[in-house]
């Protein structure tokens, strides 16, 4: 059965986005694929000359939304969710596998085929969270539950319709999530375990890169966030597929959780800001072989139980472990909820992402622009030449120490300085 494609959000590059439909139309004539929809919005098209003339050619579906003005999200978690529902509305077949994409940051590949013809495995729902089959991702972050990469990945139409929330949760209760976390662990926000985890707004190695080890050790040893992150594997393992193409099934031998936080090769990478990146299933696999079978079978019941959680009445021992973690390695604010011995109903938490954008706003536009072109410059140097990029100290400082209104004053109503800062302040070059 053939597959369908969703392309979301801006154009970004015409030309760049005419090549990734010249592959999907290639692949409609060889019977690999069905629909092609374009998700954008209203006056996207209209910018780049000539492209609406193209797609329509080329019988290119064409869905124009009108772009919302509510951003939830540094990354506009409300507008990826809203192009990739209509886009999902407006597929006729309801029983197919469906390739979600973006002009930028994806890119075609021969190996995908593989995956369209066979669609991915059946899923193990223990948790009963309702997804039938796998999800396919491209990567994701090992200590980092529900960090997988989002530019594109491809599931079941039924399964994806699963990912969408449009709802301010993300924002309001879980805020320090990611966008890519906000896709992937909607269908998991009711488990009792990680809605508890993401009360703390656990701070990414990325921020404290010259201290992962000593962080690395302190997960091991911290039974209730070991836990969780030995949870995640097993959802990544059972809910998930990393990877496209058949399974490399690549023997590693790993024998603690330990061991593989130091596993540094093409599967799993170290990347340049310290965070651990998994870019095959074979480490998925070789990770939850040092679960033993008492401990998963502990764990797929904790998973499993879905029990209201009372964020005023977390258990003294769990508050300690988180509260004792974040302050050791984050200045961000407390958590989101109180110990059971706590007489205090105060609910601490970062401030909000969301701002409305003007009716004529280009600036946010503008800015992602920007920080798109970054990102690809980013992965070329970590790829064609070995060179990686992390956060330079004075942007720690200044990202903690400035007013967030100094902040988006700079992103958004001076471009020239933005790109000035990000290009040479914001990142700095490192082997």
């Amino acid at each position: 059965m053939a597959v369908s494609v969703i392309i979301c959000g801006l154009v970004r590059d015409a030309n760049k986005l005419l090549n990734k439909l010249k592959n999907y139309t290639d692949w409609r004539e060889q019977g690999l694929v069905d629909q092609i929809v374009f998700s954008t919005w209203i006056g996207e098209i209209d910018s780049y000359q000539g492209l609406r003339k193209q797609l329509v050619h080329s019988n290119i579906d064409i869905i124009e939304i009108e772009e919302p003005r509510l951003v939830l999200k540094g990354g506009h978690q409300l507008h990826q969710m809203l192009s990739l529902y209509y886009g999902l509305s407006k597929l006729n077949n309801k029983d197919q596998f469906v390739l979600r994409t973006r002009v930028d940051l994806a890119d075609n590949h021969e190996a995908m085929l593989h995956d369209f013809v066979s669609g991915t495995p059946v899923a193990e729902d223990f948790a009963e969270v309702g997804l039938k089959h796998k999800i396919l991702i491209e990567y994701s972050q090992m200590a980092y539950p529900f960090l997988c990469g989002d530019a594109q990945f491809f599931g079941h139409f039924e399964d994806l319709m699963k990912l969408i929330n449009m709802s301010a949760d993300m924002e309001l209760l879980y805020n320090r999530l990611a966008v890519e976390q906000t896709f992937f662990f909607h269908p998991f926000k009711d488990c009792r375990l990680f809605k508890q985890h993401f009360y703390w707004n656990l701070p990414h190695i990325s921020e404290i890169a010259d201290r992962r080890s000593e962080q690395c050790e302190d997960i091991v040893n911290t039974a209730i966030i070991s836990d969780v992150v030995q949870a995640w594997w097993l959802i990544l393992d059972r809910y998930f597929k990393v990877g496209w193409g058949e399974y490399k099934n690549i023997d590693i031998e790993l024998k603690s959780m330990s061991d593989a936080f130091l596993f540094d090769k093409d599967i799993k990478i170290i990347g340049g800001e310290q965070s651990d990146v998994i870019a095959d299933h074979s480490f998925v696999s070789a990770i939850n072989r040092v679960i033993d079978h008492e401990t998963k079978n502990r764990l797929v019941e904790l998973i499993s139980d879905k029990e209201p959680l009372n964020m005023f009445k977390i258990d003294i021992d769990i508050f300690n472990s988180y509260e004792s973690f974040s302050k050791k390695y984050s200045d961000l604010p407390s958590a989101k909820a109180n110990c059971s011995i706590s007489k205090k109903n105060v609910i601490r938490g970062a401030a909000q992402h969301f701002f409305v954008k003007n009716e004529n706003d280009s600036a946010s536009k503008r800015y992602h622009e920007q920080i798109t072109a970054l990102r690809r410059e980013n992965d070329f140097l970590r790829k064609e030449l070995n060179i990686s990029i992390t956060n330079s100290p004075i942007h720690r400082v200044l990202s903690r120490v400035l007013p967030r209104k100094a902040i988006e004053f700079f992103k958004y109503k001076l471009p020239f300085a933005t790109e000035f800062y990000a290009r040479n302040v914001m990142k700095k070059k490192g082997k």
